[in-house]
């Protein structure tokens, strides 16, 4: 038998990346599931490790640091890999740290590459953000090489200079392994549209990069200047797009539209807070809805887009959105959906059976050609996603509209699931169960 101390280097790094967090960490496929309805705006739909289990995974590093000297020159990696900088005093640990690192080795012998595959950047400074902390943020940007997912979360008001191409430039000319990019930034980190296209245009990641979120609205012009006319912009690995639809981001949604060819996209994630660009999404949805697979809309772009007003997606499986505004839908122009994810507010501390009943009266209640060809709607609320089995129903003691529901919910292939895969209900009276 195989000793363990005999494993090679690279089955040891794959046996560490499943036993700590790290696996999620650098997912490229954002999907509903992980949506954590546990709070108001949990419709993210990357993958993010709660606090315990961030905890966890450092604990399960230092215990395989801790083994032997082997094992911990290959755990040192993971001790590494995530940072996340919240103040300009962890900023400079992370580039001692790592920089330390780089000319001692793990083991001491030095000749370790950068770790560093993930930055969360959450600053926010309340006094001016100064050309000396972007020089700081793009020194710890230039000796990780090997980054794979940036989070730009900087929120610096009362800027006095445009932060925001430096560091998207930075990102350029030092990592070109990037696959994820996440500016949800503010202040001097916001960018002109025209300079998305310009910085990426020409670069490495215009090719490596699977997965964009913008949720900053553009920079405004310099005071007397005219910005620079945007170009095409060809990114042809990217399939995940997240985008925010408020008006104040429809000249970067009009860029998107017209300028850029996304050959390769299959997912558009809308989030708004406020006014979104009907128009602008529209013309999104017209240029790019072709490739599409998965089409979502957050609490509030569902309330202020209607669906029956959005262009055909010939290729579109999945829709996910709101339950409280798919109450008013006249039509779903897509006849190749197979899944509908329907997102549901229903009351904390009220039965199982009163909230099931709930969802079955939205589906009753909409146009029968909104659920022409569907296989299954998916039911997404706290609830429901606790159940392993489907819940019990006695027909017995339904008033009439409830057995109507129920037993019209039970007809034909479409299945009514949770989360998880598990249908939501079957019935039963008093000579046992009925389906």
């Amino acid at each position: 038998m195989t000793s363990i101390a005999s494993l090679p280097p690279e089955l040891l790094l794959q046996i560490f990346h499943w036993a700590t967090y790290d696996y999620a960490l650098y997912e490229n496929r954002p999907s509903w599931r992980n949506y954590d309805l546990s709070h108001y705006d949990g419709e993210d739909p990357w993958p993010t490790p709660s606090e315990s289990k961030q905890a966890d995974s450092v604990r399960t590093v230092r215990s395989l640091a801790s083994t032997c000297t082997r094992w911990r020159v290959l755990a040192t990696e993971f001790e590494w890999r995530h940072i996340m900088v919240s103040e300009m005093s962890r900023l400079k640990h992370y580039l001692d740290g790592i920089n330390k690192l780089l000319q001692k080795g793990s083991d001491g012998q030095g000749q370790l590459e950068c770790p560093v595959r993930r930055i969360t950047l959450t600053m926010a400074k309340e006094r001016v953000w100064t050309e000396e902390d972007t020089e700081r943020v793009v020194s710890l940007i230039r000796i990780c090489p090997n980054l794979e997912v940036l989070i730009n979360w900087i929120f610096a008001d009362g800027e006095m200079h445009a932060a925001g191409p430096i560091l998207l430039q930075s990102l350029v000319d030092s990592c070109p392994r990037l696959k994820r990019l996440h500016w949800k930034a503010m202040g001097c980190m916001q960018i002109l549209p025209s300079a998305w296209s310009s910085i990426l245009g020409p670069s490495s990641l215009r090719t490596s990069l699977e997965a964009l979120e913008v949720d900053s609205p553009p920079a405004f012009p310099a005071h007397g200047s005219t910005p620079a006319p945007s170009s095409p912009l060809e990114l042809p690995s990217l399939h995940c797009l997240q985008l925010s639809a408020n008006e104040d981001n429809a000249s970067f949604i009009s860029l998107v539209a017209d300028e850029w060819q996304l050959p390769s996209l299959t997912s558009l994630y809308l989030t708004s807070s406020h006014h979104p660009t009907i128009r602008g999404v529209i013309s999104l949805i017209s240029a790019h809805g072709s490739t599409l697979t998965t089409l979502a809309f957050d609490r509030s772009a569902s309330a202020d887009i209607p669906l029956e007003i959005l262009p055909p997606a010939s290729r579109l499986q999945e829709l996910i959105y709101y339950g409280h505004n798919l109450r008013d839908t006249k039509s779903i122009p897509f006849t190749s959906l197979s899944s509908l994810i329907v997102v549901l507010d229903l009351m904390g501390g009220r039965s199982l059976d009163l909230n099931i009943f709930a969802a079955l009266k939205l589906l009753y209640q909409l146009p029968s050609n909104t659920l022409a060809g569907l296989r299954e709607v998916v039911f997404l609320q706290p609830s429901f996603d606790a159940l392993e089995e489907s819940h019990p129903i006695n027909v017995e003691g339904l008033t009439e509209n409830q057995r109507r529901w129920t037993l019209w919910g039970q007809k034909g292939t479409l299945r009514l699931v949770n989360r998880n895969g598990v249908r939501l209900y079957r019935l039963v009276g008093t000579d046992g169960e009925q389906g």
